[in-house]
């Protein structure tokens, strides 16, 4: 029997001797192709030289390549490409993995786009990590690719929406002090890239120094509180020294683990044009568009200054210089608008040049300078607040008298002729002057009282000035009062007319009236018409208050011819005041009347101021109008305006009424004496009658007589009258009771 047999004993493996730096050997498990197939991003593995070593399904569905495709063992589809960011093919040097393994260092996120063969491109994010052996040689590359698609589209949009709305983009590295920003912001301060420096020194350079104070204080604040945006509105330097005006909002986007700032980014938006436009509306807002003058709102607020300047500044003196031009209204309605607009704008210039040399019509925020202002330290700004009407506002003036004598300097200058187109226009000026010493303390009520003071300049005979004074409200507080019970008294029949008879000079008795308009107030009694007459001039109820007279004294002469017969006068004379002969009507208007009162034209004798009748064209028209009915004209007051006996032919006239200031010189003065008999003779040449006014005593009429002069009025025979009373009168005057 054999002996047992040992057991043989495993023999171990020789002992290696290990190389520092490799790692021991380990148990064989799954092959690394399995592990790349298994991940869910795309991986392809390729050898030092760039050979495809291997590439997961992942990576064949992201690259939209069959798996030989993708192992470059058959050619992509047509159309199939890989490309830039910008849409230019990818040469097979410039993609990742190859990019990789020539500069010997591992790429992050580098963004490639695959073009497919149906036009879509799919976007990739590679990031290439470089195989290295145990020496740290170059074995091959590793590439991860990640579908960006959707991030891209949207970067995209983002991008294409920044660049539409104008927006420029930054990036600021606070540590190191760089810039990055897109072509969109240097282009809107007019810079091309490379033209200025992208550091944050550079960028600072640029910036106005009063905004570099509000950025600090806006970034101060950011990083203080990153609720509360870095916002804030910059003025940038460009290339040819002008300024961009830009909104810079930015946020901090990373800080240190310590909480320092790192990096900040944002945007620029381009405010430039807005900012101009802006200026040009506040200008405009400002700015009357016709003259170019300051507007009503800017002298006001100009005036409000001065106000305020004179309050907490003793002895600082300031005037303004209301004005408003006489016969404006009659250039617009003879010559047309177009004419008016250039008159005002001739106005204007007249107003700028009157100012002494260095005088500053303000401009701009209305704000002057040392230079703008005269030897003596007064600053003017002249403007235009509606209408005809236009201001001076005198700043540093030493007193009143200073102010009256730029009143008078620009009187003179305003009353030459204008010339517009091919006529000739006369237009003076009415001025009202408020100064520091009378003036209240805000500028609607200064205003107020130098438009009082312009009115009284006009009531007091125009083309003068007026300085204001605290009674003038009394007066003004009169007018208004007396406007509105004249407005009253038309619809209570508190007017009633009277008659005065006009007599026959070389005859005897009488031959005709006028008709005067009274006003029996039920609180004051009679009211003088020189206290109410202007009054409804000024406020246009003079229209109503002329047709009440002329159908009142239409339908009287219609019922003395009924009752007297004979004996009734032969005509009767109304006044016409510039609103009536202005209103387009009034020729229908009177021939309405006298159809129905029952008269013939031939007896109504319609008077018209001598000044009216000269000046306005319209007027005249109006004149042409009614003598074509057969109503009689008559030129008032003649002497007292602006004709001559040589333009008497030019008006459609029948009569001459002798101004009675004239009468009652003309046994004292050679002169009155002298024009009355030229008058008469060249009336009557022309075959017109002539009345003298105001006559009160007879040897007056006498006078009149040797002059051949036709009729005259006046207390010599008999004052206005009642309707009533005048028929006595004419009673009486027939039974030779009224003296001749």
């Amino acid at each position: 029997m054999r002996p047992a047999r040992r057991p043989v004993q495993p023999v171990p493996p020789p002992r290696r001797r290990l190389r520092r730096g490799r790692p021991p050997c380990v148990p064989a498990g799954p092959s690394p192709a399995v592990l790349l197939d298994a991940l869910p991003h795309g991986v392809v593995l390729r050898d030092a030289r760039g050979r495809m070593v291997h590439g997961n399904p992942a990576a064949s569905a992201l690259l939209q390549l069959a798996p030989a495709q993708l192992m470059e063992q058959a050619p992509p589809d047509p159309g199939w490409q890989i490309m830039h960011a910008d849409g230019r093919p990818m040469a097979p040097a410039e993609r990742p993995s190859e990019r990789a393994l020539a500069l010997g260092q591992d790429l992050a996120d580098a963004l490639m786009g695959v073009g497919l063969p149906d036009g879509r491109t799919r976007w990739l994010a590679a990031s290439v990590a470089l195989l290295r052996n145990a020496v740290g040689d170059v074995t091959g590359s590793l590439a991860c690719l990640a579908d960006v698609t959707t991030q891209h589209r949207q970067l995209a949009l983002l991008e294409h929406t920044i660049d539409a709305a104008g927006l420029g983009t930054w990036e600021w590295d606070m540590r190191a002090g760089a810039m990055v920003c897109n072509d969109r912001l240097l282009h809107a301060l007019g810079y091309r890239r490379g033209e200025v420096g992208l550091t944050q020194r550079e960028w600072r350079a640029l910036v106005h120094p009063d905004s570099r104070r509000a950025w600090g204080r806006a970034l101060h604040i950011h990083l203080q509180d990153p609720r509360q945006p870095c916002r804030v509105e910059l003025r940038v330097r460009r290339p040819d020294g002008t300024w961009a005006d830009v909104v810079s909002c930015g946020v901090l986007i990373e800080r240190t683990p310590d909480g320092q700032p790192l990096r900040m980014a944002g945007i620029h938006i381009d405010m430039t044009e807005q900012v101009q436009m802006q200026a040009m509306l506040r200008h405009a807002a400002r700015t009357d568009g016709l003259t170019q003058l300051p507007n009503r709102a800017a002298v006001f607020d100009q005036v409000q200054q001065a106000v305020e300047r004179a309050a907490r500044q003793p002895g600082f003196g300031y005037a303004v210089l209301f004005m408003d031009f006489d016969r404006f209204k009659q250039t617009n309605d003879t010559l047309g608008h177009a004419a008016g607009d250039e008159l005002l704008c001739q106005i204007a210039q007249r107003l700028r040049s009157a100012l002494r040399h260095g005088d500053g019509v303000s401009r701009g925020n209305f704000a002057f300078d040392d230079e703008q202002a005269d030897a003596d330290g007064v600053q003017h700004t002249a403007g235009r607040i509606g209408g005809d009407e236009f201001v001076v506002l005198l700043e540093g003036i030493p007193d009143r008298e200073a102010a009256c004598a730029v009143a008078r300097r620009l009187l003179a200058v305003l009353a030459a002729p204008y010339t517009i187109g091919s006529s000739i226009v006369h237009s003076t000026a009415s001025i009202g002057i408020v100064t520091s010493e009378e003036a209240a303390n805000d500028a609607h009520t200064v205003m107020r009282d130098a438009d009082t003071a312009m009115y009284e300049a006009k009531r007091a005979g125009r083309a003068r000035y007026v300085v204001f004074h605290p009674s003038m409200h009394e007066k003004l507080a009169r007018s208004v009062a007396t406007e509105a019970d004249l407005r009253l008294a038309l619809q209570r029949d508190e007017l009633f007319v009277v008659y005065q008879p006009v007599v026959d000079l070389q005859g005897s008795g009488p031959c005709g009236v006028e008709a005067l308009v009274r006003w029996r107030h039920p609180v004051r009694g009679l009211v003088s018409p020189l206290d109410f007459i202007p009054v409804a001039e000024e406020s246009g109820l003079i229209a109503a208050l002329g047709a009440f007279v002329l159908r009142s004294a239409c339908g009287q002469l219609a019922e003395w011819r009924r009752r007297l017969g004979g004996l009734a006068p032969a005509s009767v004379a109304v006044n016409l005041s510039a609103v009536q002969l202005r209103l387009p009507g009034l020729a229908a208007d009177v021939q309405a009347i006298l159809a129905d009162s029952g008269l013939a034209p031939a007896a109504l004798q319609l008077e018209v101021t001598e000044s009216l009748a000269a000046q306005d064209e319209t007027a005249r028209e109006r004149l042409r109008e009614i003598k074509a009915l057969g109503v009689r004209i008559a030129l008032d007051d003649f002497g007292t305006g602006y004709s001559s006996l040589a333009c008497l032919h030019q008006l459609p006239l029948d009569t001459v009424k002798i101004d009675r200031s004239f009468v009652s010189h003309a046994e004292a003065s050679d002169y009155h004496r002298v024009l009355i008999e030229a008058t008469i003779r060249v009336a009557r040449t022309l075959g017109m009658d002539t009345v003298a006014e105001g006559i009160e005593t007879p040897s007056q009429a006498a006078l009149l007589r040797r002059l051949d002069c036709g009729r005259g009025q006046g207390y010599l025979w008999s004052p206005p009258l009642a309707s009533d009373a005048l028929e006595r009168w004419l009673l009486a005057s027939k039974a030779g009771r009224v003296a001749a």
